[in-house]
């Protein structure tokens, strides 16, 4: 996805305020998380969410009040996903052209089980700049033992027709990143690469990415013992000074990782982001975050997103170099 100058502008300001770790960060997130519903069909073995703080929607009018704050604050990006599953909202596409309409760059995180083509098709003619399909295990055993509920070969089918579509259509949007976690074997080299027997199956199609990842270790959440390398080096976690996180009935919660609510920011109800973004509540997270006191934090006491192999400027001019960042 090629962003605007000024929202590249945006991103490298606000990634120089967590590099100085300052408490009360002058621009505004670089990103909303703006939930479409808290409904999952889903019950992934490496997700923290137990769908117990309401199946609802976000209604239209909240959702459009949230990107009008979000434009008038100065926020580049709305992320239309949190917890549940949004391409079930029946006015997503609606959604992403209010906020294109709005100068927001946009991006929707799919499991992609549900993505038929009728669904596909308002998603690409919306205008999309970015979509990511959650796509957990190169063979049938491997994805439904996590995408627990989940069909392989339905949901392939799925990214190969919307891809398709793209490429009938000739167009350079929405950026496709094809997301895979893959275990990790405590002692054993991890190799973030898919085989090329299963890359093959995409070939001639519109991916721009190919996305490898650990299993995650959900904050505060999740009692499951998950195995992932982990850095040395200790470095305050950027979503605190990157972004927030709506869910569907209002209520700003910790991080993006904060799938159950455990901590509440604010209500966009009520609130504005800016007063949130700055508040009492988050500049307290961020101190403790510095002081190397994050434990003391229940949201934040077991997550390992602390932990570095060098400081986050290198990797992020890597990134820079290399485009990678682009997709953001």
């Amino acid at each position: 996805m090629k962003g605007h100058f000024k929202h590249k502008i945006h991103w490298w300001r606000l990634r120089s305020e967590w590099y100085r770790k300052r408490l009360n960060v002058k621009q505004p997130p670089f990103f909303i998380n703006l939930e479409p519903t808290g409904y999952c069909n889903l019950r992934c073995t490496v997700c923290s969410y137990k769908q117990d703080r309401g199946k609802g929607y976000i209604e239209t009018d909240l959702a459009k009040r949230v990107m009008d704050d979000a434009a008038d604050f100065g926020v580049s990006q709305i992320r239309f996903f949190l917890a549940g599953e949004p391409i079930f909202h029946p006015r997503l596409a609606e959604l992403i052209i209010y906020a294109k309409h709005k100068g927001l760059l946009t991006q929707v995180h799919t499991n992609a089980n549900y993505l038929d083509a009728k669904r596909a098709e308002k998603i690409i003619e919306s205008g999309l700049d970015a979509i990511s399909f959650s796509f957990d295990g190169e063979t049938r055993e491997d994805y439904e033992a996590i995408r627990v509920g989940g069909d392989f070969e339905k949901t392939l089918v799925n990214i190969i027709r919307f891809l398709e579509l793209k490429k009938e259509r000739d167009l350079d949007y929405p950026h496709v990143t094809f997301q895979i976690i893959k275990p990790y074997k405590q002692g054993d080299p991890f190799k973030p690469e898919l085989s090329v027997e299963f890359k093959e199956q995409f070939k001639g199609l519109p991916i721009d990415n190919f996305l490898v990842l650990y299993p995650f270790a959900w904050p505060g959440q999740d009692d499951k013992d998950i195995v992932r390398p982990l850095g040395m080096k200790y470095f305050p976690c950027p979503v605190l000074w990157q972004s927030l996180s709506v869910a569907w009935d209002g209520r700003v919660l910790g991080c993006c990782g904060d799938l159950n609510g455990i901590v509440i920011l604010g209500d966009v109800q009520r609130d504005k982001l800016k007063d949130i973004w700055n508040g009492e509540q988050i500049v307290t997270m961020r101190r403790l975050h510095v002081e190397k006191r994050h434990k003391e934090i229940s949201l934040c006491r077991e997550c390992d997103a602390v932990f570095v192999r060098f400081h986050p400027v290198i990797r992020d001019l890597k990134d820079l170099i290399t485009g990678s960042w682009n997709s953001l």
